[in-house]
């Protein structure tokens, strides 16, 4: 077998780091407006290495620091490339690790291919492969939380028969739907398990 992409303690687990101590506004609120990374105001004020390591470790493309940019325009602030992209590698390599690429994957984050060499081929087959279970385990919750409301009209006294009748039908409908889903969970959660253990 070839040598696995990962270093013995980047297949140990994966911590986060914290963030270094710096002033607030260095590290500024990101997701504070939906068509700006930066607040207008905070742009004089952003550290871009300490952005950059943010970036870094949550996956993002190197297309956000053309967001940044952007956002900081019309302030006449120009991000600082050298020092963003510096920190964005250094917070990369707290990102890309087969721990991480499980994690991202079962919390419903998909990857964005920004790992480094036979690490990136590694990281999308692990995420992928969590994701699709993500994604099924939501499927079924959305599907129980539609018996269950269902079922909770049932119990209402003053339903017609008719009425009855069509929710009886919709959740028969459902419990075959669910069953097919537990059975794709099942395929899933074995093609995952699958998937780690190569990466042991």
């Amino acid at each position: 077998m070839g040598a696995h992409p990962l270093s013995g303690s980047a297949r140990a687990g994966f911590v986060s780091p914290r963030l270094a101590l710096v002033p607030w506004l260095a590290v500024v609120a990101i997701g504070l407006s939906s068509c700006a990374t930066i607040r207008h105001e905070d742009c004089p004020h952003v550290d871009w290495y300490q952005l950059g390591v943010k970036d870094g470790r949550e996956g993002a493309a190197e297309s956000r620091l053309h967001e940044h940019r952007r956002a900081c325009r019309d302030a006449g602030v120009q991000p600082d490339e050298r020092r963003y992209l510096a920190g964005r590698s250094e917070g990369l390599r707290s990102y890309c690790t087969l721990p991480n690429a499980l994690a991202e994957g079962m919390a419903g984050r998909t990857y964005n291919r920004v790992c480094p060499g036979p690490l990136d081929a590694a990281f999308l087959e692990v995420n992928a492969a969590a994701h699709a279970v993500y994604d099924v385990r939501r499927r079924i919750r959305d599907l129980e939380s539609s018996i269950s409301s269902r079922e909770s009209q049932l119990r209402k006294r003053d339903l017609s028969d008719r009425d009855r009748d069509r929710l009886r039908s919709e959740i028969r409908e459902m419990d075959r739907r669910r069953d097919t889903l537990r059975d794709d969970l099942y395929r899933h959660e074995r093609n995952l398990d699958q998937v780690r253990q190569r990466y042991r």
